[in-house]
């Protein structure tokens, strides 16, 4: 540890050493009263649980060609109902599978869908999402890192029924002013 870590360090001891004891007494029923509420919004989210076959076309830049997607992902409750965790296989031609893991969450605060996504080609990525009841359509926007650098992204996804849904997805590169792939394509519940 740097001299300059000890120091912060001893600092903060020091500063918070204080406050130690301030906290009032509780007892374990009063940390119970303290749980929130689940969200109802996350309800909202139900419309994605199962298992969705989808397929889809995939423009890069730099390649020439259009690239055949396909793509099974399931969608299930976690965490006693307060997150979804989607798991998939993706598939696009001759480039190889990808496996990827997404969490969905509802923030109250901030009144917005949050989500998060890694996956077996080194991507990562955090994003909000909003739900327009009236198009019963969801867009979304984010960031993350992956084999293409740093990237932001927009999508949607609209429901045609509830076991159909039609998508798109742009992803952006050097600042967002590069579009570097785009995805479109139909999902369909099994």
């Amino acid at each position: 540890m740097t001299r300059k870590r000890m120091a912060a360090l001893l600092l903060w001891v020091v500063a918070m050493a204080p406050l130690t004891g301030c906290m009032p007494k509780m007892t374990i029923e009063d940390l119970k009263a303290m749980k929130p509420q689940r969200p109802a919004e996350l309800d909202r989210l139900d419309a994605f649980v199962g298992t969705w076959e989808s397929t889809g076309e995939c423009t890069m830049a730099g390649l020439d060609e259009t690239v055949k997607a396909r793509m099974t992902e399931t969608y299930r409750w976690d965490g006693d109902g307060w997150y979804l965790v989607s798991s998939g296989m993706f598939s696009m031609d001759e480039m190889g599978d990808m496996k990827g893991t997404g969490v969905w969450m509802y923030d109250s605060k901030a009144k917005k869908y949050r989500m998060s996504w890694v996956d077996s080609m080194g991507g990562m990525a955090v994003g909000e999402s909003r739900y327009d009841e009236k198009k019963d359509t969801w867009t979304m926007k984010g960031s993350g890192y992956g084999p293409m650098g740093k990237t932001t992204s927009k999508a949607w996804f609209k429901f045609v029924d509830p076991d159909t849904m039609e998508w798109e997805w742009s992803e952006y590169g050097m600042g967002g002013l590069m579009k570097i792939m785009s995805m479109k394509g139909t999902s369909r519940r099994k």
